[in-house]
This record gives C-alpha cells, structure tokens and sequence, in this order.
C-alpha cells in the first residue's frame, strides 16, 4: 500500500468543500491505493464516505452555571435580553452544544460565549432583532469560503446557534433563579411559545395543558438520563431541553498560603470553593484575596459531612499534616468525588499510602489519590503550585467526560 499524492488528496478536499460537505484537514488519505484513486470510482468512494460520515458531537456541561453569577444580575433586575446557545457543533468548533451567551436588549453587554469570538458579533446583531419581534432565530456558522464579508469559524467547524428572548416568567423564572443558586439538578425546557421547569417529578409551567404529553415524557426522560442539553423537534415544535448540572465544586483541605491562590483561580474557572480547616489561625477570612464560597473552621470529618459528593467534585489536601489529611481521605475515598490530590514528597506519599492501606483501604482506592499533588510544570512558588493542581483537577475532569462520552460506530467515523 502506497500513500496517496498530496495533489490527489487536494482534489477530494476541493470537490469535498465545493459540495459544502466540510472535510476536515486531519482526514487522512495515506490508506489509499494510488492506482484505485485514480479512477473516477475510487474518487466517488472517498466523497461518498465523507458525505456520510457522522459528525462528532462535544457538549458544554453547567453552561448557565458558568455565565449564571453575572446573568443573576440582568434576571432579578428584570432586564430585558436574549439568550443564544449552541444546539449543533461538530468538531474543531471552539465551543460545544449547551455553550451560552446572553445579550442586553441595546446589545452593548453580553455575558459568555457561543465560539472563539469569531461570530458573536453577528449573534449579538440578530438577538436585537429577537428581542425586537420575540421572535425564536436559528443561524448556522461553519469554516470560511473566502470571502471577505461572509461571518465563519476560523476553526474550521460548524455550528448551529438558536437565539430567543428570555421570558420572565413569574412561575418558571423564580423557580429558576432558585435552581441555579442551588446545588439541585433540574431541566429548563423551552419551545418558541411557551417554557417550564421540571425539577424530580415536578414541572413548573403556566399552562401544564399546553404541552403536548409526547414533550413532557421527553423531559422527563431527558432529566432522568441525566442527558446534555440539546434540542429536539417535538409536537411542540424545536425544543430546548437545556439541562441544569450541578456546579463543579473544589474542597480545600488546609487553609495555607497555596490554598489562598487555588480559591481565585477556582473561582475564576466558576468552581464553587470550600476551605476547611481545623485550626483557627488559618481560618480567617481576611488571608484571602478572593473569598472562598465557605470557609469552616472543623475538623475534615464533620466539616464533609453534610456534603454529598459527586463526579462534579474535587478535593485537594494541602496541610501536609497526617492528622488532618488523613481523616480527609478515609472520608472522600468512600465517595464519587472525581479528584482527590494530597500535597507532600513521593516518600511522604508513599508513607500516606501505607497508612490508608493499614486502615482497611484498597489498592484501587488508593490509586485514586494524586501524589504529589499537581501537573509537573516545575512550580516553586506558591501560585505556581496552584496552577499546576488547578491543570490537574481540570485534566482530571475532562478525562472523565471523555470516556463517559458516548462513542460513534467505527462504521459511522
């Protein structure tokens, strides 16, 4: 098996763009016989193959949680906006479905993103006229043809962007400002009439009767799946069902000096903080430059206690203190929280591992715990030490997402 000349895989790229199909530029060619290819069969093979190809879906999880602390704002003040979101992306797109961007009704504040900033211009102009008719608008974007007016995603993706007033809805819309301030996992769904919240089992809407039963079943299902945000044609019509995740939260076990950088830059990521720490002198608020959303001044044990921790969760134990640290672990290692790094040398490490072994945990609970704490980029000072366990709390998360991501058919790639 011969690769295949540059100039013949430039021309099933060309014939590729001139049909609008989008090939992406890391498509390989090299499996091609060079003989097959260039026949007018081979050709059509190859063009066909990428016509059909299924595309590769990303969603952006607690997307309202991410732009939520500033929207809070425009929402209890009554503001009059427009909310845009991703409800198609495939693939080098910067942003994934459920990415969001609210806009102010003069259009000269926003909050979030839907891409890189490569056409949030021209989403912020048709929300304007969104919110002039209240009227529900799809645009697509994809990658560039060349043409100097034309509004495209330089990375070579595409995207489809719905964009639609925000309704203040006296039902839905307390109930929301409610949900989002909560740790409470709900769905918000929204046609192009009319909107609820269902929350468990119960819906919040002001016409239950005026959905279709077909949609509410789709809801509920959608929120006992735990499903994405995405959007669905219905008897109702096009559909968001946008889900409401619970927050990314980081415990900080250890209110020392690297645990005062970890809260800003946690916080800036919109990871909700908690410090805990048993000993007075460090649990004071004013040794933080940004304040962390709690702060207890308890021993780890009944500190953790009233917290149900999650995937969404992360920890990071920082006093180097046995004492404290240890009663951490035996703590979080019996829960789902996703990360756990404990702060110390590979030999402190290791004698931390042979304490846990000795009070009944096993090898694969142990493997769970970073040690050292943090990424190798070769940080000395305190900041430069929460950046590194920062990287890893977020490497961490996004590996989890990718093998929780559902696969696509070899024969569908």
């Amino acid at each position: 098996m011969r690769s295949t000349p540059r100039w013949k895989a430039g021309i099933c790229r060309y014939l590729v763009r001139k049909c609008r199909l989008g090939l992406p530029n890391s498509l390989e060619f090299g499996y091609l016989d060079r003989a097959k290819l260039a026949s007018v069969a081979e050709l059509e093979r190859v063009w066909y193959s990428v016509a059909t190809r299924k595309p590769t879906i990303r969603n952006t999880p607690a997307a309202m949680h991410d732009i939520w602390p500033q929207l809070r704002n425009w929402v209890e003040a009554h503001e009059s906006f427009a909310l845009a979101t991703v409800v198609k992306a495939r693939n080098p797109s910067p942003r994934g479905i459920g990415a969001t961007l609210a806009i102010s009704a003069n259009g000269q504040r926003f909050i979030g993103s839907v891409s890189a900033g490569c056409v949030e211009a021209e989403v912020i102009k048709t929300a304007q006229d969104c919110l002039r008719d209240g009227q529900t608008r799809w645009t697509e974007y994809g990658p560039s043809q060349g043409f100097p007016w034309e509004v495209a995603l330089s990375c070579g993706g595409r995207i489809t962007v719905r964009i639609e007033p925000f309704v203040h809805d006296s039902i839905v819309t307390s109930r929301l400002v409610q949900l989002l301030n909560s740790n409470v996992v709900g769905l918000w769904i929204k046609s192009d009439r009319r909107q609820a919240l269902l929350v468990d089992d119960e819906i919040f809407t002001q016409d239950e009767a005026a959905w279709s039963p077909e949609t509410l079943e789709l809801a509920k299902a959608h929120l006992r799946n735990a499903s994405p945000t995405q959007e669905r044609d219905t008897a109702d019509g096009r559909v968001l069902f946008r889900s409401i995740t619970k927050p990314h939260r980081l415990f900080i076990v250890g209110a020392v000096h690297i645990a005062t950088h970890l809260v800003t830059i946690a916080r800036s990521l919109d990871y909700q903080s908690i410090v805990i720490d048993p000993r007075e002198a460090y649990a004071r608020p004013e040794r933080f430059a940004t304040s962390p959303d709690k702060l207890i001044h308890a021993w780890p044990a009944e500190a953790l206690a009233p917290f149900e921790l999650g995937e969404n969760d992360g920890a990071a134990l920082l006093t180097h203190d046995p004492k404290i640290d240890d009663q951490a672990l035996e703590v979080l290692l019996q829960s789902d929280c996703r990360y756990l790094g404990a702060l110390g040398s590979r030999r402190s490490h290791q004698a931390r591992l042979k304490r846990l072994a000795n009070a009944g945990f096993r090898q694969k609970d142990l493997d769970r715990i970073h040690g050292p704490i943090g990424l190798d980029i070769g940080s000395r000072t305190p900041a430069e030490i929460a950046i590194s366990i920062m990287a890893q709390v977020i490497q961490t998360k996004n590996a989890g997402a990718a093998e929780s991501r559902p696969k696509v058919p070899a024969e569908s790639r």
